[in-house]
């Protein structure tokens, strides 16, 4: 194994970027962080401060350093193929942030480019690397609950974004069903080990933030698959304020030799009370979708598929299949019915 470091530029200094996966380049000695890019220059430069990297406000300047050879995305959803394709065409590895894209095209583009490269591209479906969700993919793995058949998940909060974030927006994010429920369609890919053929989802707009961008922050979705499973996720943003400090996650795995259950408020092994502010349950990591230390292992993950030239676990099709089923799930929301899979050519 060679002993060299992969150099990296981030992109995109705002809440999954500074949060997630900025800190975890200091515990990934295989990877230097060189440069961080923000078009809001104030968060550039905090980055930069935190990380010791060269900052900058024009992504363009920071593709043109000959010395970076990978760059992780950290960018609103529908900037990602754009991005992604010129870094690629620069000679750079991409890991870029979930979803992969927002319109299949996109994401289509995103894999010919790397086909065309020969660099490596993954998507940050970080699910995969979250020892919660990977100790039950070994315990399916070993048949200790037979032959999964049904997966249900849930991921509930109060989305603290203002309604201007991009997150709310149809067009630049896609609502709580492409940012939340493409988490869910990797999970049940994953679980089950087979592909989606149908997908159903009901969905509302709760909050005014989602009535004002037209978008859903609510959804119900179902999804068969190929070999007879079937997911069900409830995806949302919401419930209350507070809700999801520890009851965001719960999910149920069913397979015709037994059950696997797991939720959030499992795990918090402490619950206080107090005369002012009555019960609490204490967070342990700073989003409630995945903890730190699996940006760590996802990132880790990539710089050692770069060092050691192999394919990333999670290939670009496994990205692309997740966005199909959640874009499925939009359409089906949209017009009330069940949409079939594969998606027909020129449907978004």
């Amino acid at each position: 194994m060679s002993e060299r470091t992969v150099r990296v530029g981030l992109i995109g200094c705002g809440n999954i970027g500074a949060g997630g996966h900025l800190p975890a380049y200091a515990h990934i000695p295989e990877a230097e962080l060189v440069a961080v890019c923000d078009g809001v220059e104030e968060l550039a430069h905090a980055a930069a401060e935190r990380s010791g990297a060269t900052a900058y406000t024009d992504y363009r300047r920071l593709l043109e350093r000959e010395d970076i050879e990978m760059v992780d995305l950290c960018i609103p959803t529908y900037l990602h193929a754009q991005l992604a394709v010129e870094a690629m065409q620069t000679g750079k590895h991409v890991l870029c942030e979930k979803p992969m894209a927002h319109t299949l095209s996109a994401a289509d583009a995103m894999i010919e480019t790397a086909r065309k490269t020969g660099v490596k591209l993954m998507i940050g479906q970080v699910r995969r690397f979250d020892h919660r969700y990977t100790s039950i993919r070994e315990q399916l793995d070993a048949g200790r609950v037979g032959r999964p058949v049904f997966v249900r998940r849930a991921e509930r909060q109060f989305l603290p974004f203002p309604p201007q974030a991009w997150q709310w927006d149809p067009k630049r994010g896609g609502g709580v069903i492409l940012d939340i429920g493409v988490h869910a369609a990797d999970l049940f890919r994953w679980f089950l080990g087979q592909e989606a053929v149908e997908v159903y989802a009901v969905a509302r707009s709760v909050r005014e933030a989602a009535r004002a961008a037209g978008s859903f922050d609510h959804a119900f979705i179902t999804c068969k698959f190929d070999g007879g499973g079937v997911g069900f996720a409830e995806t949302s943003w919401a419930y209350p304020q507070g809700f999801g400090g520890a009851l965001y996650a719960q999910l149920d795995v069913v397979g015709t030799e037994g059950k696997i259950q797991y939720a959030d408020k499992d795990t918090n092994p402490m619950l206080t009370y107090t005369t002012e502010r009555g019960h609490e349950l204490p967070r342990y990591f700073r989003f409630m979708s995945t903890t730190e230390y699996a940006f760590e292992e996802e990132i880790r993950h990539f710089v050692r598929c770069i060092l050691d030239d192999r394919e990333p676990a999670i290939s670009p099709q496994d990205a692309r299949a997740a966005l199909e089923m959640a874009l499925a799930a939009q359409r089906s929301a949209e017009t009330g019915e069940p949409v079939h899979l594969p998606l027909q050519k020129g449907v978004k």
